[in-house]
């Protein structure tokens, strides 16, 4: 092998490294991971413990998120990594491979310089880690997956330079990130009905890309919902449970309108400049795509807005070559606008965690290696120090935010500052995601119980102690009488309640 190949292997493979380990150094010292990655990771990790039991307490996680996570979990225990460092290792990885796949396909076409792979590692890193700390969630590896895609289908419209191969592979790549959350598959296909469309060429939605994509798409759908009706009727119940955190149709459609608002000035450079079509209806396709799908979800967290965010900047890349400098900073600054307030709130979530981390540690609660059964109506901090921690999560939803939907038509502004009366539930949903909590608590009792009664989102007014909402249900309450109370916390951002399993009570199923 020639020299200067040595040189450019050693050369990628040192940076790899410098990259993978600067983002795992900064997980490791400055960041906490984000709360629902460390859901699915622990809910990973509870299947791993558990094994084909898994199944007897949790009936909805979703098989491409629990392929990814288990790998997660793999990877901490053959490695030694700590367990919620794995997923962002992996998803430092996936950043590689996307943005290595872009750079091949603009220096075959476009002869781009190692520029364009840097820029792409950085917007592709940082962004997301400024954008509520979003790095290695679903949102953030679709993302990754759409990229490589966006940069092929501007770069080599005809199909004349990347051979079938590298698009073949493209193709499977962008289908696997897709099933992640399948719902980002309008991205796709309003670009592939857009371009067919302008080019007046039905027969490019059959390019070999889409094709590869759309089977693994299709063939993940059907044999997870088609072949298992049952988990239609899952996915149903599930989102009936969730109604309190679902916003009204008036506040979605407002949200809507305000990014694809946004996306106008964008639309207005490109005609006042006269510049290429296909290239910005394609942009202007992935806008529309992003934001249809996070309208469809109804609730536009952080991580539904942030691919909305991503398809400005790729359009931003589009424009680049086109426009003057200071219509390049003008729309870069509108582009990153969002990330400002999202930004703004991360402190309140590492806050939360360090104080969590703190009062543990003064009351000398040491939970590594235990199965720790939680109640929380939002997943922070509890999650993420729990995945930090190395313990078991030993409930398999992320939150026991259905509360929220069985109490709604009691927060209103008369109630505030009150507690929660007991509750009901009687809708299915409610009660199906209930009874696997207290199942798993009931056959096999873990050795911690914390009730964190930190926030009570996504409720405003109503305050919820969950000692008080289950007074009503027998279940839980004799769920509670197998443990003693250690501690009561309550600081600025956090506030709980620690048990220990009573030795007295433990039950055959919990001994085995």
């Amino acid at each position: 092998m020639a020299p200067g190949i040595w040189l450019g292997v050693v050369g990628m493979t040192a940076g790899t490294t410098a990259l993978i380990a600067a983002i795992l150094l900064l997980y490791t010292r400055l960041y906490s991971i984000h709360h629902d990655l460390a859901a699915s990771l622990l809910a990973a990790r509870l299947k791993y413990a558990l094994g084909p039991a898994f199944t007897n307490y949790s009936l909805y996680f979703p098989p491409a998120e629990q392929a990814w996570f288990t790998v997660a979990v793999w990877l901490a225990d053959w490695t030694g990594l700590r367990l919620d460092l794995a997923p962002i290792a992996l998803a430092a990885l996936a950043l590689l491979v996307s943005t290595g796949l872009a750079y091949h396909i603009r220096r075959r076409t476009m002869g781009a310089s190692p520029l364009f792979l840097l820029g792409s590692i950085a917007v592709l890193a940082i962004v997301p880690v400024l954008y509520k700390n979003l790095f290695g969630l679903r949102e953030h590896l679709v993302v990754l997956g759409l990229w490589p895609y966006l940069v092929l289908r501007v770069s080599d419209p005809e199909g004349r330079t990347i051979g079938w191969r590298m698009r073949l592979f493209i193709g499977l790549w962008l289908g696997a990130t897709l099933t992640l959350k399948y719902l980002y598959s309008l991205v796709v296909l309003l670009v592939e009905l857009t371009d067919a469309a302008l080019r007046r060429k039905p027969g490019t939605l059959f390019r070999i890309e889409n094709l590869a994509a759309g089977l693994i798409v299709a063939a993940y759908l059907f044999g997870w919902l088609v072949l298992h009706p049952e988990q239609r009727e899952v996915i149903g119940a599930v989102v009936s449970a969730i109604d309190a955190n679902l916003l009204s149709t008036a506040a979605n459609a407002q949200r809507t309108l305000v990014w694809l608002v946004l996306a106008l000035p964008f639309v207005g450079v490109a005609v006042l400049k006269r510049l290429p079509l296909p290239e910005n209806a394609i942009a202007a396709a992935a806008i529309v795509g992003t934001v249809l799908a996070a309208y469809i979800q109804a609730r536009w967290y952080s991580h539904h807005a942030f691919p909305v965010t991503m398809a400005l900047f790729a359009w931003l890349w589009i424009l680049h070559r086109h426009i003057e400098p200071v219509w390049l900073v003008a729309l870069g600054l509108l582009a990153a606008w969002p990330i400002v307030p999202e930004f703004s709130s991360t402190a309140q979530y590492q806050q939360a965690v360090r104080e969590l981390d703190a009062a543990m540690a003064k009351e000398g609660q040491i939970i590594a290696g235990k199965r720790v059964g939680l109640l929380a109506m939002h997943p922070s901090p509890f999650n993420q120090y729990i995945a930090m921690k190395g313990a078991v999560r030993w409930t398999a939803s992320n939150n026991n935010a259905y509360v929220a939907s069985a109490l709604q038509d009691l927060d209103r502004p008369g109630n505030a500052g009150r507690y929660a009366p007991p509750v009901t539930l009687d809708d299915p949903g409610r009660a199906l995601l209930h009874d696997e909590m207290l199942r798993l608590l009931e056959d096999r009792p873990p050795e911690v119980l914390i009730l964190d009664h930190s926030t009570n989102w996504p409720l405003r007014y109503l305050q919820v102690d969950w000692r008080r909402v289950f007074a009503d249900d027998p279940r839980f309450q004799k769920v509670l009488e197998r443990y003693r109370p250690v501690s009561e916390y309550e600081g600025r951002a956090v506030k709980f309640s620690y048990y220990e399993r009573r030795t007295n009570t433990a039950t055959p199923t919990a001994q085995r």
